[in-house]
């Protein structure tokens, strides 16, 4: 059934999709990355001309549930606007609870709002595996625990619009660890069983794709076009570097790309360590199992 197995997919035109793949491949795993031609068509739109936030296109029903359950109780979706600011959070280091009989507090309402902030975010991701992807938890500036996979640090040398540098700046990285990305490519369908999901099946220029997914699927939030008055955001501060990371709560299945800057106490936060770790002599395209590794010996994605 399967034409082939990497450890993951990246699908969607998102940039959550990019960095997605910089992250597994910096963790010596395997990627897929497909990446649509363009944004998503009117036809896409649902009767009522309601273009869904994840996965738009997207006919297979099993894979059309799958989507909607994950926003089914995000009422405030239906009159959203997409938010296309690229968000700069100050965080420092977390300091775990200490003490007997103390734990640090769970909030499920704070799951449902930052769903619904990486749906709407042209920088969002969603993982169909809720599993350890290296993340180190950090302090953000309201005091909560948030988890963050640094993916690499972002400088420029003149005021620049952060989203641009981004995306720029991710290319360059995709680039520079030689991922192989299958242009003009969708997703048609995820392949599930008994409601696990074990794989996708991508259309390409040369016909579908059945690709098996040993830690999962990563699928970037689609980007919707701003409206007339959305906003563009502060420019970037020439010379000043901010970590790139994956951003997410503990078990959501949703992130987020963010750009990280440490507290201004002077001190040097743990997070401003990128954990680089790719090996560049790696041959670009080629799977660890046409290679001869055995499976058992994969890490977690994100290890």
């Amino acid at each position: 059934m399967w034409d082939d197995e990497v450890d993951v997919v990246c699908c969607g035109l998102g940039l959550g999709a990019l960095a997605a793949a910089v992250a597994a491949v910096d963790a010596d795993l395997d990627v897929f990355v497909a990446r649509p031609g363009n944004l998503s068509s009117p036809e896409s739109a649902r009767p009522g001309g309601v273009v869904p936030w994840l996965g738009a296109g997207i006919e297979d029903p099993e894979t059309r549930e799958y989507f909607d359950e994950l926003s089914a109780d995000l009422d405030a979706l239906a009159g959203s606007e997409p938010d296309t600011n690229l968000s700069i959070r100050t965080v420092g280091e977390w300091t775990p609870v200490t003490g007997r009989g103390r734990i640090a507090p769970f909030y499920g309402d704070r799951l449902r709002e930052w769903a619904h902030r990486c749906l709407v975010s042209p920088y969002g991701v969603l993982y169909t595996r809720l599993t350890d992807r290296g993340t180190t938890p950090m302090k953000a500036a309201s005091g909560e625990e948030i988890q963050v996979k640094v993916v690499g640090v972002l400088e420029t040398d003149q005021a620049t619009n952060p989203a641009s540098a981004l995306s720029d700046w991710l290319l360059a990285q995709v680039r520079e660890r030689q991922i192989p990305i299958s242009d003009n490519s969708t997703l048609q369908r995820i392949v599930f069983e008994e409601g696990e999901v074990l794989g996708a099946v991508i259309d390409t220029a040369d016909g579908p794709l059945a690709l098996r997914a040993r830690h999962g699927v990563a699928i970037a939030t689609d980007p919707h076009p701003a409206g007339p008055g959305a906003a563009t955001g502060p420019l970037t501060e020439p010379g000043r570097p901010l970590q790139v990371g994956l951003v997410g709560y503990t078990a959501s299945r949703f992130g987020r790309i963010e750009l990280l800057q440490p507290e201004t106490d002077g001190a040097r936060s743990a997070f401003c360590h990128s954990g680089r770790n790719y090996d560049g002599r790696r041959e670009p395209g080629r799977s660890h199992a046409r290679r001869g590794r055995e499976m058992h010996r994969y890490p977690p994605f994100g290890q």
